[in-house]
């Protein structure tokens, strides 16, 4: 595929997403499929909700036009396996679904992939000192991971831009890998994924035409950019270490780094409540983005807030890991997860913090005298 191509369907999928989301908006109103703010709510006014219905949309058309400028043996799965977590997230917009009925359609859709060699986390290369993964343990690791990050997405959608800025920039991240990998059909993927992310939040952040994204968007994005991940692992490495640029040992630990923000925010969130002795998909404000909300910053300021720091994270790892050795890049990552949490909790207004930290600078003060 040639270097236009990508950016022909960067304009025409961010021309059908910019088309249509102003249609779903009307229709979402007219027949009152809203949002109700309520009191975990960053917002305070009735907003459509279905601006995922475009993801989906704009995910079918570049998954049809794909084949006719490469052959992938993943499109089938891959068009209904997005089917299945977006009607899922579709009669959670509706109806809200359960939790655990929401999670068993994540499962199906999640489930459907491991049939597919290529979506399933085969060897680490290295990393840890782990090659080969048995199957059973590489479906039950690879599963976990996926419905792991689709849930971190659909969680980090909080806040005005937040999902969006984040998924593009994985993305971002992304598709330099695969163009590097000459992985053309994921490039296209990952195109595809920033053009419709770039288009919602025009939307996503006006006044008077907002929109949000819903589970229905969530859920599809959280999964792409999932999959996307896993196929990066299950490459064979073993002729493509120059078009890495790194060893490939490193290459857990960049990921990560890529996926920065989802993946401290659901750990941080699923910690506090485990602490607290409650249920971890029991709803609460102890997200980064309600965090930094509460602290004072525009619902658009935090959104960059995070991203920037998200590529921040990112783009400093890939030169780490070019340049040191694998237990330094891992103690580089480990300190920029504990840098970030210590701001967070720095930031955090809520009452427990609040108490906590006096009870820190009593200590301290204690130790001072």
């Amino acid at each position: 595929m040639e270097n236009y191509h990508y950016v022909l369907l960067f304009v025409f999928i961010f021309g059908i997403t910019f088309f249509l989301i102003p249609k779903i908006r009307y229709i979402s109103l007219k027949f009152n499929l809203t949002d109700t703010p309520d009191s975990r709510s960053s917002h305070t006014v009735i907003t459509p909700s279905f601006g995922g219905v475009a993801f989906y949309i704009s995910y079918l058309l570049a998954l049809f036009f794909s084949q006719f400028f490469f052959e992938n043996t993943a499109t089938t799965t891959l068009l209904v396996s997005i089917s299945i977590l977006f009607f899922t997230g579709l009669l959670d917009d509706l109806l809200n679904l359960s939790a655990k009925v929401k999670f068993l359609g994540q499962c199906i859709g999640v489930g459907l992939l491991m049939f597919h060699s290529d979506f399933r986390i085969l060897s680490l290369h290295g990393f840890m000192g782990i090659t080969q993964i048995p199957l059973a343990l590489s479906v039950t690791g690879s599963m976990f991971f996926l419905l792991g990050l689709i849930n971190a997405f659909n969680l980090l959608d909080g806040i005005d831009g937040l999902t969006a800025i984040t998924g593009s920039i994985v993305a971002m991240f992304y598709s330099y890998l695969f163009y590097h990998l000459k992985a053309p059909f994921y490039v296209a993927l990952c195109v595809t994924t920033i053009a419709v992310l770039l288009a919602f939040l025009r939307f996503n952040f006006s006044v008077r035409k907002k929109i949000f994204m819903g589970d229905t968007g969530s859920l599809t994005l959280g999964l792409v950019l999932g999959l996307s991940t896993l196929k990066i692992m299950t490459l064979d490495y073993t002729s493509e270490v120059a078009l890495l640029q790194f060893d490939p040992k490193q290459l857990p630990i960049f990921l990560i780094a890529v996926l920065f923000v989802p993946i401290l925010d659901i750990f941080r969130v699923i910690l506090i409540r485990f602490l607290k002795g409650v249920s971890i998909f029991k709803p609460d404000r102890n997200h980064m983005h309600h965090i930094v909300v509460d602290y004072g910053l525009s619902h658009r300021r935090a959104s960059f807030f995070i991203g920037i720091l998200n590529f921040t994270v990112a783009l400093c790892m890939f030169f780490v890991i070019q340049n040191a050795t694998l237990l330094q890049s891992f103690l580089v990552l480990v300190l920029l997860f504990v840098i970030a949490i210590l701001i967070l909790f720095l930031m955090n207004k809520n009452k427990t913090a609040i108490r906590l930290k006096l009870q820190i600078k009593k200590v301290l003060l204690s130790i001072h005298l």
